[in-house]
């Protein structure tokens, strides 16, 4: 081959080689521009876990391990919130792949940055009866009712007791009561497969209170924020656990509010109220707005989520019950209700781009206010 030839073919693949780099070269440029150019947003002091902590109320947010990469995500949750709650990376589905093996990678990451900061940290939840957080191994594998029990106990005992004197609060058992009554048409898996009405419940607190005696153990349910049949049952299940020793320690209130029909301030100091006679503290669990079935212009849904998140707030101090509110994302690049099929991305208290959204001045000037 003559030295032309030879200097024309390494030309060519001269010419391939940028080809094939440039698609990987703009991504890599396009990553670094975004990742320098957004940063966490200027914020008001003091911070808003410093005002609720004025109200001896913690503040938190769902943490989501994917995203610890982001600066302006853990500046925004290292300055604002007060704990950590793990969600996602709790589910069955991921951290029981198999009947004998646990993944505990996630949950570990969101662990390690709550320890380097000196966050609390809650987690839900152990028992959740939604098929599709449940492991295929699980859900055909025809086990009878005392195998699914043992399956239970050896789940709740083995993960509580992996990251026992770790982990603040546990939601131990979710949706028991709304499930039960097929609100919105869901099922409960456990309690369909059980099949022994709310003893499992019992039986999941027990074991979880062996696995770890100082973690506070919490029952966790929606639409129960006010008095209605899913809190009436879940009251009455609780005044004769109580009565029969079981250690639930609080009421989880999950609170994904419905902007359409939001509850009313009174109503859920009410029903918080009565929880808190029972001795049980109220934890906000969830909070969340759902702005999707609204109709009306941008400044309008901003106007009524920022209402619903001041009232909320304020709902939660002035029940006197209330000690925990945890907000289930921080930026709207979070939002649940995308999962759930929703398409307006109003729920939050910071946009996509971490810049603060109308609710988070609401939000703010609820935990200012005595």
């Amino acid at each position: 081959m003559g030295q032309k030839q030879k200097n024309k073919r390494k030309h060519k693949s001269h010419k391939l080689l940028i080809l094939l780099l440039t698609p990987v070269v703009v991504i890599l440029i396009t990553f670094l521009y975004w990742y320098f150019s957004v940063s966490a947003p200027d914020l008001p002091a003091p911070p808003l876990k410093d005002l609720a902590t004025a109200h001896d109320i913690a503040l938190g947010t769902r943490v989501e391990a994917s995203r610890l990469s982001e600066k302006p995500y853990t500046d925004i949750i290292k300055s604002q919130y007060s704990f950590v709650t793990i969600d996602g990376e709790a589910q069955w589905n991921t951290l029981r792949p198999s009947p004998t093996t646990y993944n505990y990678t996630k949950i570990n990451k969101v662990m390690a940055f709550a320890k380097a900061n000196d966050m609390p940290v809650q987690i839900h939840h152990l028992v959740w009866g939604e098929k599709n957080f449940l492991p295929n191994w699980l859900k055909s594998g025809n086990y009878t009712q005392a195998q699914l029990l043992n399956i239970l106990h050896q789940d709740i005992s083995t993960v509580v007791g992996h990251y026992k004197g770790q982990v603040a609060e546990w939601t131990v058992v979710n949706e028991a009561f709304t499930r039960s009554q097929h609100i919105y048409g869901l099922d409960d898996w456990w309690a369909d497969h059980i099949g022994e009405g709310t003893t499992y419940i019992d039986d999941s607190f027990i074991w979880a209170h062996q696995a770890d005696p100082k973690a506070k153990l919490l029952l966790n349910d929606f639409d129960n924020e006010t008095e209605n049949s899913v809190s009436n049952a879940e009251y009455n299940y609780v005044k004769g656990a109580l009565a029969r020793g079981v250690p639930i320690e609080g009421i989880g209130m999950q609170m994904h509010i419905n902007a359409a029909d939001p509850p009313s301030v009174t109503a859920v100091i009410q029903n918080m109220q009565r929880f808190k006679a029972l001795g049980l503290p109220v934890y906000v669990t969830e909070f969340d707005v759902n702005i999707n079935s609204v109709k009306g212009t941008n400044t309008y849904k901003n106007q009524l989520e920022s209402q619903i998140n001041y009232n909320m707030v304020r709902a939660c101090i002035e029940s006197e019950s209330c000690v925990s509110f945890d907000e289930f994302g921080t930026t709207d690049k979070d939002n649940l209700l995308k999962w759930l099929g929703g398409t307006d991305s109003h729920s939050y208290l910071f946009d996509s781009r971490y810049r603060p959204t109308p609710a988070f001045y609401a939000f703010r000037q609820a935990w200012q206010q005595p």
